[in-house]
């Protein structure tokens, strides 16, 4: 019985001596979510070298297939490794900021002229940048309002084949842009 004893007590003491340790040299990361939700990951500050988070596209676009670097400074064209299929359905996501000028590193996004001193106060679009030849608007079949974040999204129905995008300013005058769209590719 006294032996039982001395082994809970020594056990009941090594708890919470690795309690103590462990609280103090551990901690958690709490994400809360817009629905309420507490999701808690354990975790040691000092093992955290960075945090991403991979979005999959504001309308919960699906998976994402590419993701895709159109240069604003190089007359260039790029094409898609992935041909996207006849019939089906996809999210293409457009961001970032380009310039068409030399003195300004911002100023137009892949469908709006923001730049209030060369477009107003209200904006121009520009569909600067081209799928297939063609304007976010022109894909989406309406106009797209203008996003402060530079963030624009449009359904495309595949057509069988890979798809090329470019920045229609830079086809003619490249020597004086700057900046890039990242586009990214989902599979509805």
């Amino acid at each position: 019985m006294i032996k039982q004893r001395k082994i809970t007590r020594l056990l009941f003491f090594t708890g919470v001596f690795l309690f103590i340790a462990f609280g103090y040299a551990f901690g958690e990361m709490k994400i809360h979510l817009k629905n309420g939700m507490v999701v808690t990951v354990p975790v040691s500050r000092d093992d955290i070298v960075s945090i991403n988070f991979e979005e999959t596209g504001q309308t919960g676009a699906g998976r994402l297939l590419e993701t895709l670097n159109v240069p604003n400074d190089k007359p260039v064209k790029v094409t898609s490794v992935t041909s996207l299929e006849k019939g089906q359905w996809y999210i293409i996501e457009a961001s970032g900021v380009i310039s068409d000028w030399s003195h300004v590193k911002e100023g137009v996004d892949a469908v709006w002229c923001y730049a209030e001193w060369r477009c107003g106060k209200n904006g121009e679009v520009w569909n600067q940048l081209r799928i297939n030849g063609k304007g976010l608007p022109d894909i989406a079949g309406k106009s797209i309002p203008y996003n402060p974040q530079h963030v624009y999204q449009v359904r495309y129905l595949g057509e069988g084949k890979r798809i090329e995008l470019y920045c229609s300013d830079a086809q003619g005058s490249a020597s004086d842009n700057s900046g890039s769209f990242t586009v990214k590719i989902f599979q509805q």
